[in-house]
């Protein structure tokens, strides 16, 4: 039995009605779970991995996902880990007046990490009130 991959508006659609009714879930691999159960009474061959629904509910307007980061001992990330898009450096003054940076956001997710707790840990969609 092969596999078949899901068009992204079909998922968006599931993410949608799924925190339509939830109003929040709390992990990625639980929204993931919850969208695979759906996809697979419409086909049976369908799948998807958690990572390409949190990059589809990226893509959804009206959604607010919080990333949780833990401490890493791997060098900072050049990209966002989350949707992939560029790190903005977020910067402050120490003692002496200098400017320095203290952690670095993305523009587009909204995620925020800092010198040592950067390393995606818990993701939480919530569905925003329009």
């Amino acid at each position: 039995m092969r596999i078949k991959i899901p068009d992204a508006e079909l998922v968006k659609r599931i993410i949608y009605q799924t925190l339509r009714t939830r109003g929040i879930v709390h992990s990625q691999e639980e929204l993931a779970d919850i969208v695979k159960k759906e996809l697979k009474k419409l086909n049976k061959r369908f799948t998807i991995t958690p990572n390409r629904v949190r990059r589809i509910a990226l893509q959804i307007g009206n959604i607010d996902i919080t990333v949780r980061t833990k401490k890493s001992k791997k060098s900072k990330p050049k990209k966002c880990p989350v949707c992939g898009n560029k790190l903005t450096p977020v910067y402050a003054k120490n003692l002496l007046g200098k400017k320095i940076v203290v952690g670095f956001k993305c523009d587009v997710c909204n995620y925020h990490g800092d010198e040592k707790f950067f390393a995606p840990m818990k993701y939480e969609f919530k569905l925003l009130k329009k």
